[in-house]
């Protein structure tokens, strides 16, 4: 392990994270709020910390194992350094609730610990947004972007942005994330402008605009999109939160053939879309058979819940929480599904489930007819069986840390539905969960401390598909 390397390496992203704070501190600036000072030694300690990191001589080229050490400690780090201003505004009483937001925020989960979120300075708000959107499409990948000095960066890439189908948009790594962070940009920059027409002012739009594109689902409103009580402004949210939910490398094939041809060619959007009106469907049937509600408002409710939950964002238009069983249910089942790989989703992903499902359909046939060669494929290739072998490792090593974080919330004094529902909100990135502390009208702020610390490294791994952290933890990851 280059350990000097890898230091350096972090060193840089620090200072890349010091100069993006300045955003939020032009927004406190404006505002002149009581944030301002926050920032500025926020911005101050970064800067100095990522530029004595920087100081120390790399030895030798970046390989795998620096890479992936260079994202699980600099994600750790950048959490680390980003939560200062939530703890030095005042925002947050302790550093673990500080933590805990900005680990939410990075990974693009949106379970928060503040209680009064509209009487949160505005600074901080956009701050914890703008974690959000950089955590969505990767902070290394941004910092491969900007940075060509970055050599070997395919490590870097492979380890934020794991997929079991690798995709690179063109041949070049590096304008690969260039095209990748203008498409972000241009949907982002697309909704907030349909926003502010649908009647949000320009700084509402903008914070959930970056909570859409990231499917993080940070509002600036105690009970999320439920405030706003607005058709045209949920609808908005209902397109983009779907956009977010697919590979945004199919956007560059659309733009580069000028046809819609790959998003229907993908088996795995067509599935995404099946799963999306099949539950839509169902929630909708039991609004309105168990609460009499009207048809298009059982549907607008449960249409806007399930994109919210399956893309892992988590704004809330209803407290689904007093929803019907059947409802509760079927959200939370969602929360393991998640969107289409090369997304900003978290959770298992449709493909991954796509190609399990289909493996185990082959291993039934094989049972009573073992001579038959049947391959899994998905889009018409079929796949290795390396790549079927890593999936099914995934599955159960995230379904194990689930369980784990349950029964690690459960050993705090948590009740059993909100440690279940905590630790599948978090791993899936996805925030609120069910019941009346972590529901779409509570928060984490009453959790245990070491609930909260759990959880945190239950975002990290969900964000970075378990791997890139959990060999962190490796004493042989370690040795030269």
């Amino acid at each position: 392990m280059r350990l000097r390397l890898v230091l350096n390496r972090v060193g840089k992203i620090l200072i890349l994270l010091a100069i993006i704070m300045v955003v939020p501190l032009g927004v406190a600036l404006f505002y002149q709020g009581t944030d301002i000072l926050a920032f500025t030694y926020s911005i101050v300690v970064t800067l100095l910390a990522g530029g004595l990191l920087t100081l120390i001589k790399p030895e030798g080229d970046l390989r795998r194992r620096e890479g992936l050490a260079v994202v699980g400690l600099g994600w750790l780090l950048v959490t680390a350094f980003g939560a200062l201003p939530f703890l030095w505004s005042g925002t947050t009483q302790t550093y673990t609730d500080a933590f805990f937001e900005t680990m939410s925020g990075f990974t693009t989960t949106g379970a928060t610990i503040l209680a009064n979120v509209e009487g949160t300075a505005r600074g901080i708000l956009f701050w914890r947004s703008l974690t959000h959107w950089l955590g969505g499409m990767g902070i290394i990948v941004l910092s491969l972007a900007l940075f060509p000095a970055l050599r070997q960066g395919v490590f870097l890439y492979e380890a934020e942005v794991p997929s079991p189908f690798p995709d690179k948009v063109v041949p070049r790594l590096r304008t690969t994330s260039v095209v990748l962070w203008l498409i972000y940009s241009g949907f982002t920059l697309l909704e907030a402008i349909v926003l502010r027409c649908a009647g949000m002012s320009w700084y509402e739009g903008t914070i959930h605009a970056l909570g859409t594109l990231a499917t993080g689902g940070y509002s600036t409103r105690n009970i999320s999109v439920e405030a706003f009580h607005s058709l045209p402004i949920e609808l908005t949210l209902i397109v983009f939160m779907f956009l977010a939910g697919l590979n945004f490398s199919l956007y560059y094939r659309i733009l580069k053939k000028k046809s819609l041809k790959p998003l229907w060619q993908s088996t795995e959007v067509r599935v995404f879309c099946g799963v999306i009106l099949v539950a839509s469907l169902v929630i909708t049937m039991a609004l309105t058979g168990q609460y009499g509600l009207p048809w298009g408002e059982a549907c607008r409710r449960a249409f806007f819940q399930v994109v919210s939950v399956i893309t892992t964002t988590g704004f809330s238009s209803d407290n689904y929480d007093q929803w019907p069983d059947l409802a509760r249910a079927i959200l939370l089942v969602l929360m393991f599904f998640g969107g289409c790989t090369g997304s900003t989703t978290g959770a298992i992903k449709i493909g991954r489930l796509v190609v399990l499902f289909r493996y185990s359909c082959r291993q039934i046939i094989k049972a009573f007819n073992p001579r038959q060669v049947i391959p899994t494929k998905l889009d018409g290739v079929a796949l290795p069986a390396t790549a079927i072998h890593s999936m099914a490792a995934f599955f159960f090593i995230y379904l194990t840390l689930f369980a784990f974080g349950t029964v690690w919330v459960a050993a705090t004094g948590t009740d059993l539905i909100t440690a279940v529902s905590a630790a599948a909100a978090c791993i899936s990135n996805i925030g609120p969960g069910l019941g009346a502390v972590v529901g779409p009208l509570g928060n984490y702020g009453g959790l245990h401390p070491l609930a909260k610390w759990g959880l945190s490294l239950l975002m990290l791994a969900g964000r970075l598909e378990i791997l890139s952290l959990l060999v962190l933890f490796s004493p042989r990851f370690w040795h030269k």
